[in-house]
């Protein structure tokens, strides 16, 4: 302070303005210096205490060059680079652009020059798999129509069937033509059959064209789980053939055979999918029995059936096994018949099959025993809420513990078959094709009908804690639980619906049937993952039968209350 005053004194702020600026300048730097006391480098690789001066006293006492060009850390709490944040930023950005690119290679495929290119492949994918399932045209139709302009009408059904077929792809790898996004590509075919069909009255269409294509797209929704957008288009497809006249001897008046035979499949094929919708979701039914389907003449033209004979005694059985259901039972189960209708049609029904089973392939197979068991398995149920089951029962089909009986005979089926014949019923199966191979049948419907026979056992194992005796059969019974669940693993989809949920089960009661007193550590586990997804995965359609057992046998239902009271008990 005293130097800055006689520099003003001897006017050097006026007359040497530069130069009392640097004075100035260095003066105040050496005072901040001197007021932190910063040691210097020297001083502080020593240790030895520094007066802040530059040069310092010390560095002047042992001559060595006095320096500040370290720069000391900041103290307190580190802020750290950003690496995590960084990280999080790039992975995300990563995911954005995994997301744009699975969308334009969805985008891709249904470009106009890639477009005709799917479409022939997922009509080679239909004749190769679906069409044992589903021989309701010509083949040589589908390969004419892709290799010359088609009609509105051809064009809706096309794309409908494309649908269909991408719809079986979904959950299957993204490598498989450069898209994982299958069910948005289902949807658009949806959006481009719809949008073809309103370009023209596809209400007086007087072929099955427009039909097949509301079947088809039913099927796709209910693939993709719309299950009140299938059963509308299911309805739909069933108005147009009650109005073309399908049931009525007249429309095939002057048809050849193979027409004729075409015509009435479809008409069978909706009887079939209406009758399987209205028992697994409680719903009325509006064609009350299927078309006959007449053997054919000898001067009949079989040739231009264009189809192994297998293929026909196949179809011919599915339609005979929900031909056996009475429609006062489907009234009843539809909550608008009487007991009186119930008990009408209280008997084993599709316990006899039409002569030559073992013509059909094993897919075909699979398809029918597996819908045999099932609707076993509901006739049961009917019984049940309506208090017709005995322990003493003359028919075992009238007992309680039927499900047992219901889930061995369904395991012997499927042992029976190979695993592709039961894999083909999932999503779809990879082959060696750029594309996957498809189902040969309705995924969901064939996994649900395994899930509800395994639920039943499960319901069963449940109510028959209580029952004298029950560990007799406990283990067989979790063994039998066990290969139902492994077999519904099979597919990608089927596993996260219907596997996970049985699976939480199935943990449930071998922790209690195993091991009482470490039932709770590991219970948590089980309980949390079933209630996921029970939550997530429940199946509509059939209410829970612990109740009405409970109301029939008068057992107690055990809770996880009482399972943890008594592990409480255990321990006191």
């Amino acid at each position: 302070h005293y130097f800055t005053v006689n520099l003003r004194k001897l006017g050097w702020k006026t007359e040497y303005p530069a130069v009392f600026s640097f004075l100035m300048e260095q003066i105040t730097n050496e005072a901040r210096i001197s007021s932190k006391k910063i040691p210097c480098d020297p001083c502080r690789q020593r240790r030895v205490r520094c007066d802040g001066l530059l040069p310092c006293s010390s560095c002047q006492r042992t001559r060595l060059a006095c320096s500040r060009e370290y720069v000391r850390k900041r103290r307190g709490p580190k802020h750290g680079r950003g690496k995590k944040i960084e990280a999080l930023r790039y992975a995300q950005s990563n995911v954005s652009q995994d997301h744009h690119n699975a969308c334009e290679l969805g985008a891709d495929i249904l470009a106009p020059e890639n477009l005709p290119l799917l479409m022939r492949r997922c009509v080679d994918i239909f004749l190769q798999q679906m069409y044992p399932i589903m021989p309701l045209f010509r083949p040589s139709t589908l390969v004419e129509w892709l290799s010359r302009p088609m009609e509105p009408n051809e064009q809706t059904m096309l794309f409908a069937l494309c649908a269909l077929v991408t719809s079986f792809l979904c959950g299957r790898s993204e490598s498989i033509l450069g898209c994982g996004e299958w069910a948005s590509v289902a949807r658009m075919f949806i959006a481009k059959s719809h949008a073809v069909r309103s370009g023209y009255s596809f209400i007086e269409d007087n072929t099955l064209l427009s039909l097949l294509a509301s079947f088809f797209v039913a099927v796709t929704h209910f693939e993709l789980h719309n299950a009140r957008q299938s059963w509308f288009y299911l309805r739909e497809a069933i108005t147009l053939a009650q109005a073309l006249g399908l049931h009525t001897d007249e429309f095939y008046r002057g048809m050849d055979y193979v027409s004729a035979l075409y015509c009435r499949r479809t008409y069978n094929i909706l009887f079939v999918t209406e009758r399987s919708m209205a028992v697994a979701r409680h719903k009325s039914v509006l064609l009350p029995q299927p078309l006959l389907l007449p053997a054919p003449e000898p001067n009949d033209h079989l040739e231009d059936l264009e189809e192994p004979p297998e293929i026909d005694l196949g179809f011919r059985q599915l339609v005979h096994v929900y031909s056996q259901i009475d429609v006062n039972f489907l009234s009843f189960w539809s909550e608008k018949g009487t007991t009186g209708s119930a008990r009408s049609t209280w008997h084993p029904f599709c316990s006899k099959l039409l002569p030559g089973c073992d013509v059909m392939s094993d897919a075909q197979r699979a398809d029918i025993f597996v819908t045999q068991r099932w609707l076993e398995l509901v006739l049961w149920r009917a019984g049940l809420q309506q208090g017709l089951l005995s322990s003493k029962a003359e028919s075992q089909s009238k007992t309680f513990s039927y499900p047992e009986d219901i889930s061995l005979s369904l395991l012997q089926t499927l042992s029976s078959l190979s695993k592709d014949a039961v894999e083909v019923h999932g999503l779809g199966i990879v082959s060696s094709e750029l594309i996957p191979t498809c189902t040969k049948a309705n995924q969901m419907e064939q996994f649900e009908k395994i899930y509800d026979v395994g639920n039943a056992l499960a319901d069963f194992i449940h109510c028959s804690i209580n029952m004298e005796g029950w560990t007799a059969t406990m283990t067989q019974n979790l063994d039998r639980l066990g290969a139902i669940q492994r077999y519904l693993s099979l597919s990608p989809n089927s596993h996260d619906k219907f596997a996970l949920s049985l699976g939480g089960r199935l943990a449930e009661y071998s922790i209690c049937f195993s091991s009482p007193f470490n039932m709770l550590c590991k219970f948590a586990v089980a309980e949390e993952d079933a209630e996921d997804q029970r939550d997530a995965c429940t199946v509509p359609g059939y209410p829970s039968i612990i109740d009405s057992f409970h109301r029939s046998n008068g057992s107690r239902v055990f809770s996880l209350s009482d399972l943890q009271s008594s592990h409480h008990h255990w321990k006191r």
